[in-house]
């Protein structure tokens, strides 16, 4: 009967011994599982925050001074007969990254770190326009997100107004176009007047004509701009003479519904649905590139 004891006893603890083994297994898994996630996160993160590999940034802003001597209010012509000037953004390293990414957005702010200087995504058919709202350049989630367009818009800049969306992130003033609502001062307006958008063969320069309070209409769906009077109206009202207490407008500034005008749109005071900022530039010079 000792022995029928024993051998229970040798049993019970075995099978405690297992259970035990199994439980601590089983909770290795997880936080190994756990850790992963982590790691992920973090890496997807430091991606967003990183600057992007220095053969696809912008090395130097073009000069927007006309050289020759033309009027500057007016689309620049291609040049025949001349070298072809090199695109300082490496497109193919770009969408190598991934193919969303179509043109590159660079804002000279006057300080190296309030530049704004983002690849400009586009959503592929399919896949929702606000994807990149909360997903960086590796399709990783990033609540910071990335700068993009929606597919309202074609992507050679050609449509009478393209909007390019980004995050006002009051919690890190560094990030996409948080910096913008620098406009608001009448110096700093004064002194930048334009931003380049990048695609590849162009360089695009953009004289910005006015910087104003907007409400949270969505621009493109509410307003049909292939329609020229709709077109002239939203000139008149929104860029030349905006109806809004908070405003900056370039007085000799000349823009017409023949115009191409870019929307750097973002979020505006701590009611962030309430209201938009909007950065209004127009196409001043069109430079092919290589």
């Amino acid at each position: 009967m000792s022995d029928e004891r024993q051998k229970s006893r040798r049993k019970t603890g075995l099978l405690l011994i297992l259970i035990i083994s199994l439980t601590l297994m089983i909770a290795a898994v997880i936080l190994l599982v756990l850790l992963k996630k982590a790691d992920t996160l973090s890496k997807g993160s430091e991606t967003m925050h990183s600057p992007l590999p220095p053969d696809i940034s912008v090395s130097e802003s073009p000069d927007p001074s006309d050289p020759d001597g033309s009027d500057p209010s007016g689309v620049v012509p291609a040049e025949t007969g001349e070298e072809l000037p090199d695109n300082p953004i490496r497109f193919d390293e770009l969408q190598s990254i991934n193919p969303d990414a179509y043109a590159w957005l660079s804002v000279p702010m006057g300080r190296e770190d309030w530049d704004i200087s983002r690849p400009i995504l586009q959503t592929s058919p399919g896949t929702n326009d606000d994807f990149y709202l909360h997903h960086n350049i590796e399709r990783k989630y990033e609540y910071t997100g990335e700068l993009y367009t929606e597919k309202w818009n074609g992507k050679d800049f050609t449509d009478p107004v393209t909007v390019i969306y980004g995050h006002n992130m009051y919690d890190d003033s560094t990030e996409m176009f948080s910096k913008l609502i620098n406009f608001q001062d009448e110096d700093f307006f004064n002194e930048h007047e334009f931003f380049y958008i990048y695609t590849p063969g162009h360089i695009l320069t953009y004289r910005i004509a006015a910087a104003i309070q907007f409400d949270n209409r969505h621009i493109l769906n509410s307003f049909d701009f292939t329609d020229e009077a709709v077109f002239d109206n939203w000139i008149q009202n929104y860029i030349l003479n905006p109806r809004t207490m908070i405003r900056r407008v370039r007085e000799d500034v000349t823009v017409t519904t023949e115009d191409h005008i870019v929307i750097l749109s973002t979020c505006l005071g701590r009611n962030m649905s309430k209201y938009r900022y909007l950065v209004q530039g127009v196409l001043i010079s069109d430079e092919p590139t290589k």
